[in-house]
């Protein structure tokens, strides 16, 4: 499996296409956070990544890392050439989802638990507590998003990849019933905004994972196929 790896980490790490607009991303949530740390506003950190960051950080970042890993291609194509080289196919899949998936958590968690303790205010949850509390979400969310897109990446070329985030902004307001099928909603509710579908956040945390599940065991099946 390490072997697997060393092609999306290098496609990730030597490619500046790849980086900057990761760090952009991470820029613009930084940005949004020393901002609302300038202005005083009394619940900064709560303002902040139920609206930037949750809205527009989060899901872009997690596009573009899985974007990055896949070298711009769709998961099935991505890894041809392992598969040439003698590599199974579904062990070649896994290898570049799983990379997705950290990668996508691990930065996601990061930047929001920055965000987190730029921008915290007075009247925040206490930062003992509300820090730990942003970096899980802030990981859980990173991580579905990345087998979100890795599913769309798995139909056909990857084209789809982008169709699956339009879908997640359109389908994702909370009201809705689609909301439920798509992680907007819940990372929407989990961060401190309107309930998804009428959910309490237990039951958003739990479909979170759900959808983590779903869409990474259908984005393995799809380009696991021969």
């Amino acid at each position: 499996m390490n072997a697997l790896v060393r092609l999306p980490l290098a496609r990730l790490g030597r490619t500046r296409r790849a980086w900057l607009p990761i760090l952009g991303w991470i820029a613009l949530g930084l940005a949004t956070a020393v901002v609302t740390r300038r202005t005083g506003f009394g619940t900064g950190a709560d303002h902040t990544l139920r609206g930037t960051f949750a809205f527009v950080v989060l899901p872009l970042l997690s596009f573009t890392v899985v974007s990055a890993v896949l070298g711009g291609m769709g998961l099935r194509p991505s890894v041809r050439g392992l598969v040439a080289l003698g590599a199974a196919p579904r062990r070649a899949v896994l290898a570049e989802l799983a990379f997705a998936v950290v990668v996508a958590g691990g930065l996601a968690a990061i930047v929001g638990a920055l965000v987190c303790m730029i921008a915290h205010g007075p009247a925040d949850v206490p930062l003992a507590r509300d820090l730990p509390a942003t970096f899980l979400v802030s990981f859980a969310s990173g991580a579905t998003y990345a087998a979100f897109f890795a599913a769309g990446s798995a139909i056909g070329r990857g084209a789809l990849r982008g169709f699956f985030l339009v879908a997640d902004w359109l389908l994702g307001a909370p009201a809705g019933l689609l909301a439920v099928f798509v992680p907007r909603g819940h990372v929407m509710a989990l961060f401190g905004g309107g309930a998804c579908y009428a959910l309490s956040r237990t039951a958003s945390s739990l479909l979170l994972v759900v959808l983590f599940v779903v869409y990474g065991a259908l984005a393995l099946r799809l380009a696991s196929r021969r």
